[in-house]
C-alpha cells in the first residue's frame, strides 16, 4: 500500500473531499420485500438525509476528518433538509450548491427484518452536477487530504473529478457504485483506492464474487489494472484487500445486524477520515470495518452512524495494548 513517505504527504494536506449526491432518503421497514405486483404492510417508516456522497461526508466526519461535501440539491423543502442535516453533522457544505429549477433527489428504502434492503433512487438535482463545475474546486482538490467519489452524479463528472486528483497528486477513493454506471478503464489508473461490494466486483470482473476466495481473484484482477489498492466489501464476510502483494483477508467485526442500508458508505467514509488522518492503510480498513459492522446496528443510513465516542471506544476496546 503506500509508502510512509506517501502518508507524511497526505498529512500535510487537509481534510476529506467528498463529490458526489445528495438526496433525501425514505426509509420503510417492512417484514419481507414486496415481489413485483405484491402489496405489504410496513411497520414503521423514516425521513431523513442520504446519498452516497452525503453519507460518506458524514461517516468521514463522525470518525473525524474535516469533511467537505460537494455536491447539488434543489432549492426546496428538502434541499432545506439535507443542508441542515449536513451541517449538524459536522460536514462543511460552502460547496453544496441550489438549483431553483431542480428538485432534490430522492431515494425510497424498503428494509426487511433480516435487515436486507432494495433502494431506488430519483438522482433529481444530482444529474445537473457537470465536469464545468469541478474547474473552480482545483486549488481545494490540489488541497484536499483523499478525494471521496461515486457513481450517483453523472459519469463525465467523476472521471474529470479522479483526473483532476490524480494530476495533483492528491489520493483518490472511488466507490463504483451504483452497478454499471462507471467505466473503471476510464479512470483505473487516476484511483489510488477501488472499494467495491461483493455484487459491483462481480460485474467489473465478470466472475462471481461470493466467498472470500473470489474476491480475492477478483480483487487482484482488477487491482492489475493500475489501480493502486482494491478493497472488496463482502458484509458480514468482512473484506479482501489486494495491493500489489498476496490479498489478505480481514474478519468483519461481529455485530448482529439490523439494518444494512448504508454500510458500505461507513466503511468508505471511514476508511477516507483514517487515511487522511494519517492511520496506515492496513489499520484505516480494520477501522473502517469497525465503523461499518457498528453502523448496521442501528436503523436508517446517516442516521445509524455512531458518533466518534463510541465508535473511538469500539476500536480502543479491539487495539492491541499500546496501539490505537
Amino acid at each position: 500500500m503506500a509508502t510512509e513517505a506517501a502518508r507524511a504527504t497526505a498529512l500535510e494536506r487537509h481534510g476529506v473531499l467528498v463529490i458526489g449526491s445528495a438526496n433525501v432518503d425514505v426509509s420503510v421497514s417492512t417484514a419481507v420485500l414486496p415481489r413485483p405486483g405484491e402489496t405489504v404492510f410496513g411497520d414503521g417508516a423514516m425521513i431523513g438525509v442520504g446519498g452516497k456522497g452525503a453519507n460518506q461526508a458524514v461517516a468521514a466526519a463522525a470518525t473525524g476528518a474535516a469533511a467537505t461535501l460537494v455536491a447539488r440539491v434543489g432549492e426546496d423543502a428538502f434541499g432545506r433538509l439535507v443542508r441542515d442535516q449536513l451541517r449538524a453533522r459536522g460536514v462543511a457544505i460552502d460547496e453544496l450548491r441550489g438549483l431553483a429549477d431542480a428538485e432534490t433527489g430522492l431515494a425510497a428504502i424498503y428494509v426487511e427484518r433480516s435487515g436486507q434492503n432494495c433502494i431506488v433512487v430519483v438522482p433529481g438535482a444530482n444529474a445537473r452536477f457537470t465536469p464545468a463545475d469541478l474547474e473552480p474546486l482545483a486549488p481545494r482538490i490540489a488541497s484536499a487530504a483523499v478525494v471521496v467519489l461515486q457513481g450517483e452524479i453523472a459519469a463525465e463528472t467523476v472521471y474529470r473529478a479522479a483526473a483532476m486528483a490524480a494530476a495533483r497528486g492528491t489520493p483518490v477513493i472511488l466507490n463504483p457504485a451504483p452497478r454499471g454506471v462507471l467505466e473503471l478503464g476510464r479512470m483505473a489508473r487516476s484511483l489510488s483506492y477501488l472499494v467495491p461490494n461483493e455484487t459491483e466486483a462481480a460485474e467489473l470482473t465478470g466472475a462471481p464474487v461470493k466467498t472470500p476466495e473470489q474476491a480475492a481473484t477478483a480483487a487482484v484482477a482488477l487491482q492489475r489494472q493500475g489501480i493502486g489498492c482494491v478493497i472488496i466489501t463482502l458484509g458480514a464476510q468482512g473484506c479482501v484487500v489486494a495491493d500489489g502483494g498476496a490479498p489478505r483477508h480481514v474478519a468483519a467485526h461481529p455485530v448482529t445486524a439490523v439494518d444494512t442500508t448504508g454500510a458500505g458508505d461507513a466503511f468508505v467514509g471511514c476508511l477516507a477520515a483514517s487515511l487522511a488522518g494519517g492511520s496506515p492503510p492496513d489499520e484505516a480498513v480494520r477501522r473502517a470495518g469497525v465503523y461499518a459492522a457498528l453502523s448496521t446496528t442501528r436503523r436508517g443510513a446517516q442516521q445509524s452512524y455512531p458518533p466518534r465516542e463510541e465508535f473511538e471506544g469500539a476500536w480502543r476496546a479491539l487495539a492491541p495494548p499500546g496501539r490505537g
